[in-house]
């Protein structure tokens, strides 16, 4: 009987050690794995599209200029003027790109008389509101 239970002690003893010996193996060599870092191109900024309306008041058929600039969005990029109507933004025909310096400049001639609210489009990123004056 006492052979019996060295043996099963000498296996049981014999499991725990190579156990312990996978376990401490596998955290060094999962810590000495060098950690990536990130570099400046890996990381992504959300992107953003700003707006300002010059003048904001005018007389109906008067030009008013959208001025703004971009953030995360490429030069290029296609920039839409949206008009709000009824609660719903219609995109004006009026359009530009994304030029070098991440700025946009695109112009239109509101003729509906009243506070109008406008705001630009760029891919799926879309400006704050800006309101104008027409009278």
């Amino acid at each position: 009987m006492s052979s019996k239970f060295r043996g099963r002690s000498t296996r049981a003893l014999a499991v725990c050690a190579l156990s312990a010996a996978l376990v401490t193996g596998g955290s060094v060599a999962v810590s000495a794995a060098p950690t990536p870092t990130p570099k400046p191109s890996m990381t992504h900024r959300a992107a953003s599209v700003t707006v300002h309306a010059s003048p904001t008041t005018v007389k109906a058929g008067q030009k008013v200029r959208f001025t703004g600039r971009t953030a995360g969005i490429p030069v290029g990029a296609s920039v839409r003027l949206q008009h709000e109507m009824n609660g719903k933004w219609t995109t004006l025909k009026a359009s530009t790109v994304v030029k070098k310096g991440n700025s946009y400049a695109v112009t239109t001639r509101p003729t509906a008389k009243g506070t109008q609210h406008y705001r630009v489009m760029v891919g799926k990123t879309h400006s704050p509101t800006v309101t104008v004056t027409v009278r």
